[in-house]
C-alpha cells in the first residue's frame, strides 16, 4: 500500500532542511530564517532545540497520515520513521543519545490498535542503532488537540503527561511524533525532560500543520 501511493504521489521527496524553520518547523522562504527563528516563533519560548520534519501537513501528506490513523494502515508509520532516521542528521552534541515518542492515553490506543508516533520511534531508533526508551507516559485523556482551538491547547494537555522514573542528567533525547499543529503537545512532554536534566531535545515530525493555513484549526 505504501509504494502504491507513493507512485501515485509521482515523484514525492521529503522537504530540504531549508525548506522550513528548524526552530518551529514553519515553512520559510530563502533568508527568512535566522538563528533565533522565523517571524512565526521568533521571541517565543520553545522547549526543544531542534526539529526535524518530512512535509507540511498538505497533499500528499495529509492523506496518508489519515489513512495511517484512521483506517489502520500502520505500515506508514515505519516508513515516515525510517525516513526521518536519514534527516535527523548527527547528534547535536557528542554524547548519550536516546529515542522517545510521544505517548497515547490506554483508551485511545486500545480503539486504534497502535500508537503511530512509538511505531515511528521505533523504526528510526532501528534505523540509526540507539536506544529508544518509553520517558513519558500519558496520565490523563484529553480531547485531540486538533479538536481544540488552538488558544487552549496547551491548557488541554498540561496535566496529561508526566515522566517515568528517569535520570535524564547528560542524556539528548530525540522526540517522535506524527503532526506538530500549536507545539502544546511536544512542548508539555519537552518540558517534563528538560526537567529531568536532559541536555538537549531533538523533535522530529512526519509533519507540521502551517501555522498561516486552515488546517491549523481543523482537526487533523
Amino acid at each position: 500500500m505504501v509504494s502504491t501511493e507513493l507512485d501515485a504521489a509521482g515523484g514525492w521527496q521529503p522537504d530540504q532542511a531549508d525548506d522550513y524553520c528548524q526552530r518551529c518547523g514553519a515553512s520559510a522562504g530563502p533568508g527568512s530564517v535566522l538563528p533565533d527563528g522565523c517571524t512565526f516563533c521568533r521571541g517565543r519560548q520553545l522547549y526543544w532545540d531542534r526539529l526535524t520534519r518530512l512535509s507540511l501537513y498538505d497533499e500528499p501528506m495529509d492523506g496518508w497520515i489519515k489513512q495511517m490513523k484512521f483506517a489502520k494502515q500502520w505500515s506508514w508509520a515505519p516508513h515516515f520513521g525510517r525516513l526521518l532516521a536519514e534527516r535527523v542528521g548527527e547528534p547535536i552534541e557528542e554524547g548519550k543519545i536516546v529515542v522517545a515518542y510521544v505517548p497515547m492515553h490506554w483508551r485511545r490506543r486500545w480503539r486504534r490498535g497502535f500508537n503511530q508516533a512509538e511505531l515511528m520511534a521505533k523504526a528510526l531508533a532501528k534505523a540509526r542503532g540507539w536506544p529508544i526508551v518509553p520517558l513519558i507516559k500519558r496520565t490523563d485523556w484529553t480531547p485531540p488537540q486538533p479538536s481544540v482551538i488552538a488558544s487552549q491547547r496547551e491548557a488541554n494537555v498540561k496535566q496529561s503527561f508526566a515522566l517515568r522514573e528517569v535520570d535524564l542528567e547528560g542524556w539528548q533525547v530525540l522526540l517522535i511524533d506524527d503532526i506538530k499543529t500549536s507545539g502544546a503537545t511536544l512542548g508539555a512532554c519537552c518540558r517534563l525532560m528538560k526537567g529531568a536534566g536532559a541536555r538537549s531535545i531533538q523533535v522530529a515530525v512526519a509533519a507540521v500543520a502551517d501555522p498561516k493555513g486552515t488546517k491549523f484549526k481543523k482537526k487533523l
